[in-house]
């Protein structure tokens, strides 16, 4: 039996990742990691053409074309591993734990210590899918499905009703009376569309 993972989603504003490999695993971590406000540092022994074009295009990313060296792991947050080889990744992971990092290891679940998830973004509300790092591919085509049921201009209709939630804590600074009026917009909403 395999023990469940708990799901959270990171603040990384200010945190220093580390990307080791700059192939098509790279730009993928480079696409989820975009927003967040982490320091980046990317290392390989050479870049992907999409890669260096991402780069060149995100100046604040550090980029070094060299080999990795064992210093490279200090004062990292979180380190992904690009690198398509297994054993190169169990070499890496022992120097991380040495150093107290937790690393991610692309399309090689054995040697992470966590998975990354494909991520919808709503406006203020975001989820996540993950099968553990066992099948990206699934995660991949049930984000596609869930951007068409809920498609990206349905991001101001939730931010609108995020508002209205913090309009009503200044209107209605009781609970108790917030969480009946939330509950009565929800039940007209619900009978009026969905109770005919």
């Amino acid at each position: 039996m395999s023990l469940k993972k708990y799901p959270a989603f990171l603040n990384l504003e200010n945190r220093n990742v580390l990307i080791i490999g700059a192939g098509n695993a790279c730009l993928e971590k480079l696409f989820g990691l975009d927003g967040t406000g982490a320091k980046i540092h990317v290392i390989s022994l050479f870049a992907k053409k999409e890669v260096q074009e991402y780069l060149e295009a995100h100046s604040e990313i550090l980029y070094e074309e060299r080999i990795v060296k064992e210093s490279d792991f200090l004062n990292r947050d979180l380190i992904f591993l690009a690198t398509s080889d297994s054993k190169t990744n169990l070499e890496f992971k022992k120097i991380a734990k040495k150093n107290g990092v937790w690393i991610n290891a692309v399309d090689d679940p054995k040697t992470c210590d966590f998975y990354s998830a494909s991520l919808i973004n709503l406006g203020p509300v975001q989820f996540s899918i993950s099968t553990d790092g066992k099948f990206a591919g699934i995660s991949s085509t049930l984000r596609k499905l869930f951007e068409e049921i809920l498609p990206e201009e349905n991001n101001d209709l939730f931010e609108t009703i995020y508002s209205m939630r913090n309009k009503l804590k200044t209107i209605l600074p009781n609970t108790a009376e917030r969480r009946a009026a939330l509950k009565e917009i929800i039940s007209d909403i619900d009978k009026k569309y969905f109770h005919k």
